[in-house]
């Protein structure tokens, strides 16, 4: 392989890293999900969606990288990240995150006023409330950050419907509900990281009893609108039914990591916390296209 090509591929890399695939694949999961499960079924539509939404999340999360430079650089864990590793340059990623952002808002704001609205929405929360006021000031960051989570959701059910309606603010709900159990556990994992760059994650600060505490609330909310929106919408009791099922499980084993807390015990329930919001909505998305009960 010749020098140049390597270069080309290594920049391709850092600037793909910049968007962390795998958790823009997973909140377009809940955005896919929302949408089928308002009815919407429009090839046109999930084409427009998919490309809007996908340019929008990709560009705030490496806009997010670009802000936590400095934070980066700190934890070991992400030292090796694109920035601070210097594969990618400053400048570069401000450019890079910018620009797909502002083309997704746009594309969204060509097909759909609500849609565009929920990407707006999404990266202010996400970049103005999270990482520049509240992440590195109280515990509770994630519970204002996580407006931002439920974004996709709300997206994908406004595309669908036309407008923001209060099932749509159910489904995204969830998706904040269900953040804690994700970010407190891999904060509980990599404590030391977040203990040498002073953010303040609950886990750190009053450790791991009051933060698993916090989670099985957020997982019984979590479980709680899922029921109110079958109430609402007259579909998802299979949703419902696993989302209880799946939240007693995951309760238990939080109250074995309460009593014996340690790191690869948080580590694998940082790994059960994706399939789980997942799960959810590709349930809710089952019944909103088949209308089971």
């Amino acid at each position: 392989m010749s020098p140049i090509i390597e270069m080309v591929g290594m920049a391709v890399r850092g600037f793909l890293e910049l968007t962390k695939p795998k958790q823009t694949a997973l909140l377009m999961v809940t955005m896919y999900g929302a949408y089928l499960a308002a009815g919407g079924l429009s090839p046109i539509d999930i084409v427009i969606l998919s490309a809007a939404d996908f340019l929008a999340i990709a560009g705030t999360t490496a806009m997010n990288m670009y802000l936590e430079f400095d934070i980066d650089a700190i934890m070991p864990r992400t030292s090796g990240r694109p920035l601070p590793s210097g594969h990618v340059s400053m400048g570069s990623a401000l450019l890079f995150s910018s620009s797909l952002f502002l083309a997704g808002l746009f594309l969204a704001s060509l097909f759909s006023k609500p849609l565009a609205f929920t990407i707006l929405i999404g990266f202010l929360a996400d970049i103005l409330v999270y990482t520049d006021i509240v992440k590195r000031r109280t515990p509770y960051n994630i519970l204002l950050g996580g407006v931002a989570g439920g974004m996709p959701a709300l997206g994908g059910w406004a595309m669908a419907r036309g407008s923001i309606g209060l099932s749509g603010l159910l489904l995204a709900a969830v998706v904040m509900a269900w953040i804690p159990m994700h970010i407190w556990f891999i904060a509980s994992y990599f404590y030391d990281d977040y203990r040498l760059a002073g953010i303040p994650m609950l886990p750190v600060i009053s450790g791991p009893a009051r933060a698993s505490r916090a989670t099985e609330i957020s997982l019984a909310i979590m479980s709680a609108l899922t029921w109110t929106y079958l109430a609402l919408e007259s579909r998802g009791l299979i949703a419902a039914l696993a989302t209880t099922m799946i939240s007693v499980v995951a309760m238990k084993k939080i109250e074995d990591f309460r009593r014996n807390p340690g790191r690869e015990t948080a580590r694998s329930m940082f790994k059960l916390a994706s399939p789980v919001v997942a799960v959810v909505f590709l349930l809710e998305a089952v019944e909103g296209v088949f209308g089971l009960l």
